[in-house]
């Protein structure tokens, strides 16, 4: 049941309209509809003709729309917070659009050729059709979108500006006015989404408005993705911001994009494109980034090409070989021999192409796209024209901010086809330079070219030269956490020349770290390096695998990472440093003597984990005599401080190094297993008690079972028992029911601990009261405190002297949130009492109480609430919200509420959920002083609207109402007169609001239709009359003849705004007359369904049932009518938001 406390999920009225008419706010909210109606309708002109311009490589010509393209790409997702771990995602739908519990910003990130913009069109394309397919994206829920592709907006300064000029027609009305008061109302649902973050020209810039909206200096309510390349992240969003990291095309994916787009569902031609491609591992990993393996997915369609890639150079330099083959062959008439030298000239000379591409990288401000006229004077026409033909270079309009003030501000610029594109010529000239004059290159070039935004700058040139490699290697010896590059541009030279070693040398001399986020290739070519080194002897001073550690193999003696790698015969490796922080599992002893023995040069092991579990202990006699020899030092750091070496000579855990001014801190949840909580409590507690180390804390979280009878022990929920710890100054038990016996007993063993300071339970239940004469002395004058964290909100602390409970630390800003549940325990419900009157009587503001199923009556004298337990609530003097849930009141009983709200002075809102209340309010009996205190009375029915009581004249009327609001109604047989009075009701304000009413159901209620077509008669006998603002109507389990069938259908032509009529298990006439159907319906588009007939045929009168038809039919019922029980069941709650998606056994 939703809980709705000030602050809370519902939205507030506009502060800008305040206090002005209603009929002002209308009218205002009219046109701002209005005006977002317009808006969204050039957006999606724009959005549409946009994501039907695809071209998955350049020297494809014909476009094609994004849904037919796109394939879903590998994606991890991070929270908000550092120590929160990378969750994968398994769909695009997945991505979070900043709804309540998730970061209002979030940064879709990848390498160059990972599909970015590709998925950004996706998302669009969603969004413009989330209306015509049935989608559980969440961007169904976003009103406005705003799909800006930043690398045309250099010199832009305004996102209003950037949007009239950029997305809307020349000769629209709209003005930028209009779009900024759209994106600075907070009713409106606004998601921005930026694109090419890493190309955006002004990013350095510290004045411009994306900069703006990131640092919430503008735009703070709107919801944001953006795109770009991970080595440029914005500044300042490291910690503040939700991070998606695409990453690749695994097997699958490869496979479903080259039989929906290449092949076509040719089967042969696909598996000889996915063959030749599984035959080079070298070349799978290449491919791992989407456009490399879309542009040889479409090479290899078209031709036959040689697949032995052994480098990513010796790869792009056979895919752009192909570009140029490939519109040579499309020639109509064979070219002649001139013109074949001419292709080849073109093919192989572009040093001014290469010129231009590496002086767009080198400047300060990136710019990689160039004024169409000056780019083809400089290259040469023929030169561009040949290009563009191919499409490494294409051409697109562009703002140009020397002209912005004009109708039309745009110019026509030249760009290489993707960034990947740019940084492989680019390479070539590096290369020139690097070969002709070193001397000449800036001291600065790797600030210049970073070599982590532009990484295959390096690497096509490592493997385009082999003198250039040398000094790209000495280059990146200059910036730090350069490693990993330097790796791939090693392996990218392909000879066997003579200083490969000593290149393998020099790497491994420094630490080489294998990450989980690196890519396959990465990885692959990590592994090579190492195994390189120590086939020749090499010593590899330190590896270190990063959270991709995922067992030891004894059988095959190779360590496993988790992407399935082998890391074997490491004979020469002296360091290895497992860091596995997020991993679950264990290294038994048997595995971890393998591992020792296996890296035969290893002087130390070290392994970082929260959870990565070693043995407590290893019998020595198992130790191979050759080990111990070697006197290796194993350390094993657990997450909370401590460092443990292992001794070879009697085979158990030392405390190695304990950091002065980190804290020991221990947790033991019920959930962990047993070697992990033997761990907490033989290793670490009992270690460090022994060894005189502090314990700041121990945490039993749903471990504490009881206390021995001599006070001596702690017994755990596992049988495991902690003794006494003499250094523990903190003991916090959560999730644990706690009577006064063994209260008693907790503090008799808290007693026994000499340097205990705080016992604190949090999540619990303990008893109200504690007899003081039990309470140990010794306890009150070591100055101990015993804290209790409610739920709501407030700490309290137990008063040795009379054993009660008072609040702890109350500061300006303390409140309390209570809930009292009507199958809450009778404990529980004397806690909420007891919590209610102290918080009065110290003044707390009790800023809601929720009476959920509990409330029973108001007594005659108004002076308190009586619960259904028979325990009274007096007149609270600090409370400001009282909600009552499930409740059913009558004209009586909600008089004798407004009298007791009337003795609660601060009380500001009575709100009631998902109850049964009169349908009209004598206004005579409602308080006076009610008016003068400003008090709210709402009523939150299912059907999905808030309605609030004017004192006025006793009326219910809408609350609250947004563009979006929208009705559902159902009118059940079974209802009670009071419900179906309501119902009645609702719809007829909601029809005179204009609020949309989505869905109005009657089940097994409706009986007739009126002669004149104006009113449905229910078989209570009353009416509906015609609803203006209906959508759609379900009528169930009625048997419906041929003249009600058409009376049905007159009354339908009455509502303007319907589009669908459902039957529900009713019985239909078998054929309709065609001549009695109003045309109307059919010119409006009505849809008539019957899940017994199908769907009605106006021009036959016959019911129709395809293939295609019966599976969506079939799904839109069963999911219909599964979404109508949840409404029945829960109404408009949080519980049913969450099911809105049919789970698979019901979809199916």
């Amino acid at each position: 049941m939703e809980t709705v406390f000030p602050g809370g999920v519902r939205s507030q009225h506009s502060a800008s309209l305040e206090g002005f008419p209603e009929g002002v706010r209308s009218q205002h909210s009219a046109s701002l509809e209005e005006s977002k109606k317009k808006l969204n309708q050039q957006l999606k002109t724009k959005y549409l003709r946009l994501t039907k311009q695809v071209r998955p490589i350049p020297f494809i010509k014909d476009t094609r729309s994004i849904d037919k393209v796109f394939t879903e790409v590998g994606m991890n997702y991070k929270p908000v917070g550092e120590d929160e771990p990378w969750q994968r995602m398994n769909s695009h739908h997945e991505i979070p659009m900043g709804t309540i519990g998730q970061s209002r910003i979030n940064i879709i990130e990848g390498d160059a050729g990972y599909g970015k913009s590709m998925l950004s069109l996706r998302l669009v394309h969603d969004w413009c059709t989330r209306d015509q397919v049935d989608q559980c994206s969440q961007l169904s829920n976003i009103d406005i979108l705003i799909h800006l592709n930043l690398r045309q907006l250099g010199g832009v300064a305004s996102i209003y500006e950037a949007i009239v000029k950029c997305l809307l027609p020349l000769d629209s009305s709209i003005k930028e006015s209009d779009v900024k008061q759209l994106l600075q109302n907070e009713d409106i649902r606004t998601l921005l989404l930026f694109d090419a973050y890493d190309e955006y020209p002004d990013k350095d810039k510290e004045d411009n408005f994306v900069s703006h909206i990131l640092q919430e200096k503008l735009l703070q309510h709107v919801k944001v993705l953006l795109t770009t390349r991970s080595s440029c992240i914005p500044e300042g969003c490291d910690g503040l911001t939700g991070r998606i990291k695409l990453t690749g095309f695994d097997g699958r994916a490869r496979e479903d994009y080259v039989r929906k787009v290449v092949t076509k569902g040719d089967e042969e031609a696909t598996q000889k494109i996915l063959t030749q491609f599984n035959t080079n591992a070298t070349l799978a990993d290449i491919c791992q980034a989407p456009l490399l393996f879309v542009i040889y997915a479409h090479s290899a369609h078209k031709a036959e090409i040689n697949i032995d890639f052994r480098s990513v150079t010796e790869f792009f330099r056979c895919m752009v070989k192909c570009f140029h083959h490939h519109i040579r062959n499309k020639a109509q008439t064979k070219p002649t021999a001139e013109e074949q030298a001419q292709f080849q000239k073109f093919e192989d000379n572009h040093d001014t192409l290469d010129r231009l591409a590496y002086e767009a990288l080198c400047a300060e401000n990136q710019q990689l796209t160039w004024d169409r006229d000056i780019c083809a004077r400089k290259l040469g026409k023929e030169f561009y024209k040949r290009h563009t033909d191919i499409g490494i270079l294409v051409e697109e309009e562009v703002i140009n901010s020397n002209i912005l003030s004009q109708p039309d501000p745009y110019k026509t610029e030249v760009r290489l086809f993707h960034k990947l594109a740019c940084e492989w010529y680019a390479a070539h000239y590096f290369v020139k330079r690097l070969r002709s004059s070193p001397s000449s290159l800036p001291e600065n070039l790797v600030d210049l070219m970073d070599p982590s935004e532009l990484q295959h700058v390096y690497r096509f040139a490592c493997g385009l030269d082999t003198i250039a490699a040398r000094q790209v290697l000495d280059l990146l010896k200059q910036k730090r956490d350069c490693n990993s590059l330097a790796v791939l541009c090693a392996l990218e030279q392909t000879d066997e020349a003579g200083d490969v070693l000593d290149t393998v040398r020099d790497l491994v001399s420094r630490d080489v770290i294998i990450g989980e986020e690196d890519s396959r290739l990465l990885q692959r070519t990590t592994i090579e390096l190492v195994q390189r080194a120590c086939q020749d002897e090499i010593p590899v001073s330190r590896l270190q695998l990063k959270m991709c550690f995922k067992r030891f193999d004894v059988t095959s003696s190779c360590i496993v990472l988790r992407s399935d790698f082998r890391l074997a015969n490491l004979k020469t490796l002296q360091v290895l440093h497992i860091q596995a922080k997020y991993t679950d599992g264990e290294i038994t002893r048997d595995e971890l003597l393998g591992l020792l023995q296996t890296c035969e040069g290893l002087t130390e092991l070290r392994i970082d984990s929260r959870s990565f579990l070693l043995p407590l202990s290893i019998p020595p006699e198992t130790i191979p005599p050759s080990l111990k020899r070697r006197n290796i030092n194993i350390l094993y750091v657990r997450w909370r401080g401590l460092v443990y070496r292992l001794s070879f000579e009697h085979g158990q855990w030392e405390i190695h190094d304990q950091p002065a001014d980190y804290p020991l801190v221990v947790n033991i949840h019920q959930g962990h297993s047993q070697l992990e909580q033997e761990w907490c409590l033989h290793q670490e507690l009992m270690m460090a008690a022994e060894a005189g180390v502090t314990i700041s804390t121990l945490r039993l979280i749903g471990s504490f079972n009881t206390v021995a009878d001599n006070s001596q022990s702690i017994i755990l929920t596992s049988g495991l028992t902690i003794p006494v710890l003499l250094t523990l100054q903190k003991l916090m038990i959560e999730d644990s029911n706690i009577n006064q016996e063994m209260f008693i007993r907790i503090l008799s063993y808290v007693k026994e601990c000499p340097q205990m300071t705080t016992l604190r339970f949090e999540v619990s239940q303990l008893p109200d009261v504690v007899d003081p004469e039990q309470i140990p002395s010794q306890l009150k004058q070591r100055g101990l405190e015993v804290l209790y964290d409610r739920e709501n909100g407030l700490v309290y602390r137990l008063s040795f002297d009379h054993g009660q409970w008072e609040i702890h630390d109350q500061r300006a800003y303390s409140s309390l949130d209570v809930v009292i549940d009507q199958s809450d325990s009778q404990l529980e419900q004397e806690w909420c009492l007891q919590e209610l009157k102290m918080a009065a009587e110290a003044d707390v503001r009790i800023r809601g109480l929720a009476l959920s199923g509990s409330f029973n009556t108001v007594a005659d004298n108004g002076q308190s609430i009586i619960l259904t337990s028979g325990r009274t609530i007096p007149v609270l003097q600090t409370l400001q919200v009282l909600e009552i849930q499930d409740t059913n009141i009558n004209q009586e009983m909600f008089i004798r509420l407004l009298s007791y709200v009337k003795e609660c002075p601060q009380m500001t809102r009575l709100h009631f959920v998902d109850s049964q209340l009169p349908g009209v309010v004598d206004p005579e009996q409602i308080p006076s002083q009610l008016k003068q205190q400003g008090l709210e009375v709402l009523y939150d029915r299912r059907s999905g609207l808030v309605y609030r009581l004017s004192f006025d004249h006793g009326q219910w009327e809408i609350h609250d109402q947004r563009a979006d609001s929208s009705l559902n109604v159902s009118i059940d047989q079974s209802d009670s007169q009071l419900e179906q009075e309501w119902c009645l009701q609702e719809l007829k304000m909601a029809a005179e609001a204009g609020v949309k009413i989505h869905v109005l159901s009657l089940v097994d209620s409706f009986n007739t239709v009126a002669d004149n077509s104006q009113l449905i008669t229910l078989t209570s006998g009353r009416t509906i009359p015609v609803l203006q603002t209906l959508l759609q109507l379900d009528i169930w389990e009625t048997d419906i003849n041929q003249e009600m069938f058409i009376k049905i259908l007159s009354y339908v032509k009455e509502c303007p705004q319907m589009t669908t009529l459902l039957f529900w298990d009713s019985q239909m006439p078998d054929v309709v007359d065609p001549e009695q159907i109003p045309s109307q319906l059919e010119q409006r588009g009505l849809k008539v369904h019957s899940w017994k007939h199908g769907y009605l045929d106006f021009e036959t009168g016959r019911w129709k049932l395809s293939d295609r038809v019966a599976k969506i039919s079939s799904r839109i019922v069963v999911k219909g009518l599964y979404q109508r029980i949840l409404s029945t069941n829960f109404g408009g709650s949080e519980e049913t938001r969450q099911a809105q998606e049919v789970p698979p056994e019901v979809d199916g």
